[in-house]
């Protein structure tokens, strides 16, 4: 039996597993595809999720980013850069692979093609099941993902009630000079598109990344839309890139700032599974990691008081509320409030230059969305606290 089994080895369950097995416990890791593999994400990875990773391999890093650029429904467009790294990009089977790896490394037991299918909890253990396997151990974390089938077995959730996204992506293989006159090496492009999400442009090394995301209600028809996006991006930048794109992901995001439950006895979820996603820019990978670190240090202080109930679990809730999730509530009230004037807060951010820098260091970590709104606040008590409030 192990102390802990991990369900899915994305950056949620790679970075509990490292932590856990350097902590000294026995960790097994379940993951239903096979490593590497890809993953539909824009591969944006901003500066304070890599403050949770620690030093990585440069390979693992496609592009640096200092700034971004926005349109414009006009196709006019304003650009800000900072002195200090906001992000970088990557390729997800890459940096996934590499984080299991290294959680490997430390002595966490990793089985690959290997989704689970049921989970039973008893008050001795809880038990995982595989198509081929069971597999016992004294806490279980998920971190499967939005369609979590940890979540759904241990009934902790069995559908999604509300703050569900959409995102549609591709990988367009351009050559690196074509890239550069595409995007550029050092920013990404944010297209606002519709009344509640906005398109997106990436690069990496030889490709970018192109999505579309927004709240699932207000988006019809996906496909169709991602389609007009990628034909405006081409006819605006003289490439052709629609007919470059191969395959297209789409994938649902849950949103955070909505209260839902994330423990049960033995159990405890993390990243997408518990709907820790910036409600705004649909960034998770931040929130992924952080919930994943936590995680690992509630199972280790659950394994060392031999105490695995969701009342003793209650730590682990009250930590990602106290490190993120409070903030995750302040950036849904900032989506609700820009999504909902989407004109005039573009009109703002042209003309307030300073409101846009403060607002990529919000992306980059060195701002919370609690104390950007305030700021806006006191910056503006006419015009923006009728926006944040």
């Amino acid at each position: 039996m192990y102390d802990v089994t991990i369900v899915g080895g994305g950056p949620a369950g790679a970075i509990a597993a490292h932590r856990a097995a350097k902590a000294g416990l026995s960790v097994l890791v379940l993951e239903k595809a096979k490593y590497p593999r890809d993953k539909p994400c824009g591969g944006g990875v901003s500066q304070k999720a890599l403050s949770v990773i620690g030093k990585i391999d440069k390979e693992l890093v496609e592009r640096e980013l200092f700034g971004a650029r926005i349109f414009l429904s006009d196709h006019r467009n304003f650009t800000e850069i900072l002195d200090d790294r906001i992000a970088i990009t990557t390729m997800r089977r890459n940096l996934d692979h590499w984080l299991i790896k290294r959680a490997e490394a430390a002595g966490a037991v990793v089985r690959d093609c290997e989704g689970v299918t049921d989970l039973h909890v008893s008050k001795d253990y809880a038990e995982v099941v595989t198509s081929g396997n069971r597999y016992r151990s004294r806490i279980v974390i998920g971190s499967d993902g939005v369609n979590s089938t940890v979540a759904r077995k241990s009934g902790i959730r069995k559908r999604w009630d509300d703050g569900i996204g959409i995102c549609l992506e591709a990988e367009v293989e351009l050559g690196e000079t074509l890239v550069e006159e595409c995007v550029g090496t050092e920013i990404a492009e944010f297209y606002f598109v519709g009344d509640w999400g906005y398109g997106w442009v990436f690069p990496k090394s030889d490709r970018i990344s192109i999505g579309v995301g927004g709240w699932k209600t207000e988006i019809h028809e996906p496909k169709r839309f991602f389609e007009r996006f990628a034909g405006d991006v081409s006819r605006q930048k003289g490439i052709d890139i629609k007919s470059r794109i191969r395959r297209v992901n789409s994938y649902r995001i849950p949103a955070g700032g909505f209260d839902r439950r994330i423990v049960g006895d033995r159990v405890l979820l993390a990243g997408d599974a518990a709907g820790f996603v910036d409600p705004f820019l649909g960034e998770g990978m931040y929130y992924a990691m952080k919930s994943g670190e936590i995680a690992a240090d509630t199972v280790v202080d659950a394994a060392r008081d031999d105490r695995f109930s969701e009342e003793y679990l209650q730590r682990y809730v009250m930590r990602c509320e106290e490190e993120f999730n409070y903030d995750l509530r302040s950036a849904l009230k900032f989506a609700n409030v820009v999504y909902g004037h989407q004109n005039l807060f573009l009109k703002i951010l042209e003309r307030d230059r300073r409101l846009f820098r403060e607002y990529l260091r919000v992306v980059r970590g060195d701002r919370t969305y609690t104390d950007f709104n305030r700021w806006c606040i006191m910056r503006s008590p006419v015009t923006l606290a009728r926006l944040v409030i």
